[in-house]
């Protein structure tokens, strides 16, 4: 009876171990494969760490930062004099901050990404779009990043915030902010200036290395290993075209997430080229359709010919398609498993209401015969 007992005990136990770990590993299970590569399609990992970086959970755990942990809305983080952080925002976009900072997530939805700066100074690199626009809360002032580009914003103890727009576009109140100016000050005393985009500090030379590195990383993803991941993400639901401008891939050699786009030509806010993209992998010919009821991840895998009509609350538009459109960064999505030099299964012509300001959008998309990595000069 007591062996009986034992044995029982031994199962119970060994089950919730297995429970507890498939609990704790289960984005890892969804999106990677063997035990190299993980694909994600959030917002709120920690990319990079270097000095003192404290956090503190939104239930009021604390603790000290560490290099690949994970961000939820309503925890804040804090730099001590010598830290620097990197945190990956939608993918393909950062928050680099500097010492003495401290900022939260508000919220890490695409289309509304809203994050707050309490103190100190930060450097966003991000994909915007008026559709896709990002808010910076600072305590005194509300900035919205509206463009692709590169955004400074200081945050002092005592004075002013400042914003200042190093290739983009920015909204403060009624103040339209372009490349080579910076807005201070709130609401009736707002000004806006030109700054001297040659004088660079630590925190900006910090910053526009970091992009170059990503983008190289991106560039040296291999074929074989990555499509493999690529594809047992996406039969786990791990992610679909309707989420994101592209996916974020950690790579084990480098120890860091970088961007892969899902359009072809992509470059980074900074402007290096990242040589590869979703359809250089030669995933099978089909696209991820949104969900008809909940309009948020998931769907069903369908062939590129079924009719792109409106599901549910949601535009049957890729994110990264309408990105195209308006602002002409990339040249689409391709998928050419069968055919190479065939032309991209991912080549709409959509007439929506909610596609585009004139109610239709036509995309047509051209493939080299053999896309390599490039990498833009800054």
């Amino acid at each position: 009876m007591k062996i009986k007992s034992s044995h029982l005990s031994m199962v119970v136990m060994a089950a919730l171990c297995f429970a507890a770990s498939a609990v704790a590993q289960n984005d890892v299970l969804r999106a990677a494969a063997g035990d190299k590569y993980v694909i994600s399609a959030r917002a709120g990992g920690v990319n990079f760490v270097e000095g003192a970086v404290g956090i503190i959970r939104k239930d009021g755990r604390g603790g000290h930062l560490l290099k690949g942990d994970k961000l939820e809305i309503g925890d804040r983080i804090s730099t001590g004099e010598d830290g620097k952080v990197e945190i990956l925002l939608n993918p393909g976009s950062y928050l680099r901050l500097g010492g003495n900072a401290a900022f939260e997530f508000k919220t890490t939805a695409l289309d509304d990404l809203k994050l707050a700066i309490d103190h100190g100074s930060a450097i966003l690199e991000v994909f915007a779009a008026d559709d896709f626009k990002v808010t910076v809360l600072t305590p005194h002032n509300k900035y919205f990043l509206v463009q692709t580009g590169v955004y400074r914003v200081d945050v002092p103890e005592q004075g002013a915030a400042r914003l200042e727009v190093w290739k983009g576009k920015a909204q403060a109140g009624s103040e339209i902010v372009k490349g080579g100016k910076a807005v201070t000050g709130s609401g009736a005393g707002i000004a806006v200036a030109k700054f001297d985009r040659d004088e660079k500090d630590p925190l900006e030379i910090w910053s526009k290395g970091r992009s170059k590195e990503l983008a190289k990383i991106t560039a040296s993803l291999s074929r074989n290993s990555t499509r493999t991941a690529l594809m047992q993400s996406f039969i786990g639901r791990g992610w679909n075209m309707y989420q994101s401008f592209g996916l974020w891939i950690y790579d084990p050699f480098a120890n860091t997430y970088c961007f892969l786009p899902f359009g072809y030509g992509w470059s980074s806010p900074y402007g290096y080229g990242y040589g590869r993209y979703l359809g250089w992998y030669q995933l099978p010919p089909q696209v991820y359709m949104p969900p008809a009821n909940t309009g948020g991840g998931g769907g069903s895998p369908v062939h590129q010919s079924t009719t792109l009509a409106t599901q549910g609350d949601r535009s049957p538009v890729p994110p990264f398609v309408r990105m195209q459109g308006t602002t002409g960064t990339g040249r689409g999505f391709s998928n050419t498993a069968s055919n190479p030099d065939a032309q991209p299964s991912y080549s709409p012509n959509i007439s929506s209401p909610s596609s585009s300001g004139s109610g239709g959008a036509s995309f047509p998309v051209r493939e080299p015969k053999s896309p390599e990595p490039q990498s833009k000069k800054p």
